[in-house]
């Protein structure tokens, strides 16, 4: 496997990764932080734009082949949870829960749902207190059975 990195002026820059069992991966990292992605089978033939992410995402991505996003999880602790599911949600614009905080909600109370983290654009807020603000566009990471998802997702769309 080759990597190419160039410069592209007022564009960002170009990683291209020839394998050697044929084909082209091309990575454009935009200098306003968007990745594209692209893929050819022959190195003269025109690349496919496989997908565009954002900077956060393309992050993740970076994780799971590094091996660190996911953890498995040994045989002998499947019911760990028993029932329960974890879930990222993100806050709508218009939700009536946006400025409160997580203990004036009563998330937990009216849902079921225990918040785990809060993540806020680049930021991630581990355990957050009650005193935590709830603003557009956060996502929740929260566990909780498939009820208090459902009980959730009701919550964050009420029409006020």
């Amino acid at each position: 496997m080759k990597v190419f990195e160039t410069q592209l002026p007022g564009v960002g820059r170009r990683y291209q990764i020839s394998f050697p069992d044929g084909g082209v991966f091309t990575i454009v990292v935009h200098n306003d932080g968007k990745r594209s992605a692209f893929w050819r089978d022959e190195p003269d033939a025109d690349g496919e734009e496989l997908f565009t992410t954002s900077e956060r995402d393309a992050e993740k991505i970076a994780e799971i082949f590094e091996g660190v996003f996911f953890d498995p999880v040994s045989d002998d602790l499947d019911d760990v949870l028993s029932g329960a599911r974890i879930k990222w949600v993100a806050i709508p614009d218009d939700s009536p829960v946006t400025g409160q905080t997580i203990g004036e909600v009563g998330l937990r109370t009216q849902t079921g749902v225990s918040v785990l983290a809060v993540e806020r654009g680049d930021q991630t807020i581990a355990n957050p207190t009650p005193d935590t603000q709830l603003l557009p566009d956060d996502v929740l990471v929260v566990v909780g059975d498939d009820d208090a998802h459902q009980a959730l997702e009701e919550l964050l769309s009420k029409v006020e």
